[in-house]
């Protein structure tokens, strides 16, 4: 915090700067001599807190807190009076003064008046750091305060800031100088806003710059912790997303050619094209492949047609894989394998299986039933059970999940008085605006509207 002393007396001066520097040693404490010069140097300071006496030559306390207050509104400021100027001090009040202090300064009280605004301060650091993450939350991003070292900063435009993330419980002494305040990120990670220089790549200001500065360190970050650390990314062009479709296109040409020789090279070339882009984007790629390559392995159409559902149920599924070599050898092995054991399957096909399937869907609606689980509960590989269950019941079996949950989900509210978002993890959906959008999608009604209509 940027405190400023200004008194016409030097003893006072000196007296209030020691007291104030005891107290704490991350104050930043400027003795201002009072006159004619005092606003000038308070301009180039900049404080977030003036101790001024009230009577003093040339500019007196009430003129010079009318100057703060109409040039640097975030300023508080607190007069010094004696005994015999108390009229001056309610004035000083009135005009906007956060409070008064009587000479000689009482230590307790300094460091109670300071108490009181590091606590104003942190308040509004929080509920301005609750409006952000609220936004946030929307772009699927989860935000915790941990804490606050030097709130006050946290408004002020003249100071440089940056947001650094690091894995949870790791090593952080970098950030401990100058540090604002401390969040924890998606629950994985630990995030530091601290001050820094104004060159220094990705600063910022203001605190509606956050959430930017945020994104761009959480790329970094995430890539980091995806591929290794110091990995130089590409940004993904025009010209590049033109040759993205075509390698993900002649992918999907030799699953439904069921090549797998062919279509090992040609999943191979499509992950060494996409490696080196930022985590975000692909996993991006990565799991809209997956949902393309499930709709070409169970539709007789040329062309796959990537549905919300199927894109959400592998964007999920592509999540699990922290790092980018076990993700690209888990698709590989998926997408090859499931291709040779659908030729083996061909041959030798279960005729029950879909039924079985299907059952068991119905048995585990309330846990996290998936494409994998129930092909593992049948000793089939999730390729083959994804392509019987579309041949036999003309429906993708994602979709066939996603449809049970929403009959589960409508009985529990229409039979219970349970809470929606509770039935939402019931029938196993931790996210429940995504639960909200397929139940509308299902029954024509928001949660809480088929809720209401069951009672009438």
């Amino acid at each position: 915090m940027r405190i400023c002393v200004i008194d016409d007396e030097s003893a006072v001066r000196s007296s209030v700067v020691f007291k104030l520097k005891s107290l704490s040693d991350r104050l930043e404490v400027f003795d201002v001599e009072g006159g004619l010069e005092a606003m000038d140097k308070v301009r180039r300071i900049r404080p977030h807190l003036v101790i001024t006496d009230i009577l003093m030559p040339d500019v007196d306390g009430l003129e010079l807190l009318s100057r703060i207050r109409s040039e640097l509104p975030a300023t508080r400021v607190v007069m010094l009076s004696g005994y015999n100027e108390f009229e001056y001090a309610r004035k000083a009040l009135q005009n906007g003064a956060v409070n008064y202090l009587l000479k000689p300064i009482d230590p307790d009280e300094l460091r109670e008046l300071l108490t009181a605004i590091e606590r104003e301060e942190k308040e509004k650091l929080a509920a301005d750091f609750q409006n952000g993450a609220g936004q946030l939350a929307d772009q699927g991003i989860g935000l915790e305060l941990l804490g606050a070292d030097e709130a006050e900063m946290w408004f002020d435009e003249w100071t440089a800031k940056r947001v650094r993330l690091t894995e949870e419980g790791g090593a952080a002494g970098e950030e401990t100088a100058g540090r604002i305040f401390t969040f924890r990120y998606n629950g994985i990670a630990r995030g530091f806003v601290s001050r820094c220089g104004w060159s220094e790549e990705g600063s910022f200001a203001k605190p509606e710059q956050f959430a930017a500065a945020l994104l761009h360190e959480a790329e970094r970050w995430e890539t980091d912790r995806f591929y290794g650390t110091g990995t130089a990314l590409r940004r993904l062009s025009e010209q590049e997303q033109r040759r993205e479709t075509q390698l993900r296109q002649a992918v999907l040409q030799a699953v439904k050619d069921q090549d797998p020789d062919r279509l090992a090279a040609r999943l191979t070339a499509y992950l060494a094209f996409v490696e080196g882009f930022s985590a975000p984007q692909v996993r991006q790629k990565c799991a809209y492949l997956m949902a393309a390559l499930d709709e070409a392995l169970t539709t007789k159409f040329g062309a796959a047609i990537v549905e919300e559902h199927q894109l959400a149920y592998w964007t999920s599924w592509v999540d699990r894989y922290a790092v980018w070599r076990e993700l690209r050898d888990r698709i590989e092995a998926f997408v090859v394998g499931g291709v040779r054991a659908l030729i083996a399957a061909e041959q030798a096909e279960p005729h029950d299986l879909v039924e079985r399937a299907m059952r068991l869907v119905r048995r585990q609606i309330g846990g996290q039933v998936g494409l994998e689980s129930v092909a593992s509960s049948l000793s089939v590989h999730s390729v083959t059970l994804s392509r019987l269950f579309k041949q036999q019941t003309g429906e993708n079996f994602v979709r066939f999940v996603v449809r049970e949950k929403m009959k589960q989900a409508a009985k529990l509210l229409a039979e219970t008085d349970r809470k929606a978002a509770d039935i939402a993890e019931q029938v196993g959906y931790t996210d429940y605006r995504y639960f909200a959008l397929l139940f509308k999608q299902a029954h024509g009604f928001t949660p809480s509207e088929y809720r209401k209509r069951t009672e009438c």
